[in-house]
């Protein structure tokens, strides 16, 4: 059984590796255009402003998880109330290692 979800998460993440990769090799003729013509410094504007445009929903979703995450396991237990996000997620961490 654990091999089995082994296998499933290493394809899954192949998948989207893969997924990503091919995602990153598009791009739309008006940009392609436009950077070939004006050089390298306006292709660096456009790299910076679509990693910019990727890190700020990756960082929301992750710190709302993270906030809903805690928020639950604190629920849990309850006299955590006073520890901080690290040692929250130190504890949830030995937990889970804990419970194989």
């Amino acid at each position: 059984m654990k091999n089995s979800k082994n296998i499933f998460f290493s394809l899954t993440a192949f998948a989207i590796i893969f997924a990503v990769g091919s995602a990153f090799a598009q791009s739309c003729p008006m940009c392609k255009e436009s950077m070939t013509a004006a050089g390298a410094k306006l292709s660096e504007g456009f790299y910076d402003s679509i990693m910019s445009m990727f890190i700020l929903p990756i960082s929301l979703i992750g710190g709302g998880t993270l906030f809903v995450m805690k928020s639950t396991w604190v629920k849990q237990h309850p006299g955590s109330e006073d520890l901080s996000t690290w040692s929250v997620a130190k504890e949830m961490l030995k937990e889970r290692r804990n419970r194989k």
